[in-house]
């Protein structure tokens, strides 16, 4: 009969633990499972430059405002949004037809020197930068390119950041939810 119930019964302590977390692990699939099944997931198509990524930063807003820590971690891609844009809108400046010009000649000095800045990675936007920014964006021909950023490609924010370089360059400035 002991041999009976040695087959049924579990042999030792260590027996009693596998089981136990046999167990546990089952519990928490059925339990992961459960919200995966709850969860939501959703397939944003869409052409470049179409909104997708701002559909799904309006809902992260709406549900799960940004951190003070995200918000700081956003600044240099602030920074960057701003000589990407500026650096399109240069470009294009010359590409569309008709070609635009730059109003004021001398401010030819703040698009080299923004274009020149494009592709340098660790750039730290020095206050010479923004100078240079805030010229070319009051500039008429860089407004009127602007006006027609339908013919060329520019991220939807450009306008957005461009108006508030003043307020990107202070060393203090945090990100709003926007």
């Amino acid at each position: 009969m002991s041999k009976f119930l040695s087959c049924i019964a579990p042999k030792n302590d260590e027996e009693k633990k596998r089981k136990l977390i046999n167990k546990q692990i089952s519990t928490k699939l059925k339990k992961d499972g459960k919200v995966y099944k709850a969860t939501y997931r959703l397939l944003l198509l869409g052409a470049g430059e179409s909104g997708k990524s701002t559909v799904v930063k309006q809902m992260k807003i709406l549900h799960n405002p940004f951190t003070t820590q995200e918000k700081l971690d956003k600044i240099p891609d602030i920074k960057r949004n701003i000589r990407d844009s500026l650096t399109s809108i240069l470009r294009a400046l010359d590409m569309i037809n008709p070609p635009v010009r730059l109003e004021r000649p001398e401010n030819q000095i703040c698009a080299t020197y923004i274009l020149t800045t494009a592709h340098q990675l660790d750039f730290d936007y020095p206050s010479e930068f923004f100078d240079h920014a805030e010229k070319l964006w009051r500039d008429a021909g860089v407004q009127n390119c602007y006006s027609r950023s339908n013919e060329y490609q520019l991220i939807d924010s450009a306008k957005y950041f461009l108006d508030r370089v003043n307020d990107i360059r202070k060393p203090n400035y945090m990100p709003n939810d926007q």
